[in-house]
């Protein structure tokens, strides 16, 4: 049977699977129900679930029992601590947890993708592994567990993915070289004696030192680093004092550092250094700070980002494949694979008209999206076993 043919008969269970996923989603390692829903679809399918202690609530499966090469397709299957304000009769039934960020269609079009091959019983010279790895959202990531657990040893390239919402449904994007920022937590902590707020100045007014600082920082990253190279730091959270006429002895920021160019990490660090020293000289504040989590950028395998490429041009034509401009400040734990494996991630355009980005309350997708994403990986599958049996 033709993919076309197939996905064309079992579209409506696709989307089901999409629907329930969407419907009961779960924060990162909290995925219980989620990882058995899974493991039971593809258990009856034919595959051997492969999981441990240390991939918590993730786990992978294999096809195949070839001596070849063997590509990787990886799935995130965690959702975001958020409300699902949409009125649809598949919106989530647990409350303040949503699927905000695709990961349900991600799980849908691996899920695809693997029962399409073994009901195909599609020949290849190597193995395919299907990876649903927990925790996405959470620094520095689940990869790292399932890394831990063994879910990459003898893997020999990986393709990942995540759906797009500013990009038609039934395209794709993406690009040589790097597609996402390394991501840094960056904690820093004031403290002074406090003191009343009719007497500012007989204390370190930790209020106007965070401020001052806030602005030092972000004046000395864009006056020091070349403005060609992307960098992005920004405070989340600034938490201190309880009462209007009191100046608190504590205050805590809580931010991100982004950058793409790994090779300018440690002159980041410095220029910060440089800027909290300046501060806490000119302000009398004590200040302290630490980076307690990293998530390294993604950074696209040529090879495999050319296999992709081609897969994608022969199954949706050339015209909905975007090579992208731009590079995405955002980050993804699907970094830590490839600082161990090459491989590709790829951006899924599932634009429904409405939704306009991800992380949203009112997130949802076209859902024509899942069988092109599906017919891609196919392909890129296809060509990855015509190729020299060694790896990319």
């Amino acid at each position: 049977m033709h993919i076309k043919k197939w996905l064309d008969s079992r579209y409506n269970d696709l989307i089901t699977i999409r629907r329930h996923l969407h419907q009961y989603p779960e924060t990162g390692f909290n995925e219980f129900e989620t990882s058995k829903y899974l493991k039971n679809i593809l258990s009856d399918a034919g595959y051997s679930i492969v999981s441990n202690s240390d991939m918590r609530t993730g786990f992978y499966c294999d096809y195949g029992t070839g001596s070849g090469p063997v590509i990787c397709i990886r799935s995130d299957i965690d959702a975001l601590a958020m409300d699902d304000d949409k009125t649809v009769d598949y919106h989530s039934h647990n409350k303040g947890v949503m699927h905000g960020c695709g990961h349900d269609v991600h799980m849908t079009v691996a899920m695809g993708i693997s029962l399409w091959i073994i009901e195909n019983q599609t020949e290849i010279s190597g193995k395919i592994r299907f990876l649903f790895q927990p925790a996405e959202e959470q620094l520095p990531g689940g990869s790292l567990d399932m890394i831990k657990g063994g879910a990459i040893d003898n893997v020999d390239n990986i393709v990942g993915y995540h759906v797009l919402p500013k990009m038609d449904a039934g395209k794709i994007g993406i690009r040589y070289g790097a597609m996402a920022a390394t991501v840094e937590i960056i904690e820093i902590t004031l403290t002074g004696d406090g003191g009343h707020t009719s007497r500012p100045h007989q204390t370190a007014n930790l209020v106007l030192a965070q401020a001052h600082l806030i602005m030092e920082l972000n004046e000395t990253l864009s006056n020091n680093i070349d403005h060609r190279t992307p960098v992005v730091l920004a405070f989340g959270s600034i938490a201190g004092g309880d009462a209007i006429n009191v100046i608190p002895g504590k205050i805590n920021l809580r931010g991100t550092i982004r950058y793409l160019d790994p090779g300018i990490r440690q002159t980041i660090h410095d220029l910060i250094k440089g800027a909290i020293d300046r501060v806490e000289k000119s302000s009398g504040a004590r200040i302290t700070y630490s980076i307690p989590g990293r998530g390294p950028g993604i950074v696209n395998d040529d090879k495999t980002a050319e296999l992709v490429i081609r897969s994608a041009g022969e199954t949706l034509g050339s015209d909905n494949v975007e090579i992208l401009k731009q590079s995405s400040m955002g980050g993804e734990d699907f970094g830590n694979y490839l600082e161990k494996v090459p491989g590709a991630y790829f951006r899924l355009g599932c634009s429904n008209g409405i939704c306009k980005d991800v992380h949203t309350v009112n997130f949802d997708v076209n859902e024509i999206c899942i069988p092109a994403a599906i017919e891609v990986l196919n392909q890129v599958i296809t060509n990855y076993f015509l190729e020299d049996t060694k790896p990319l």
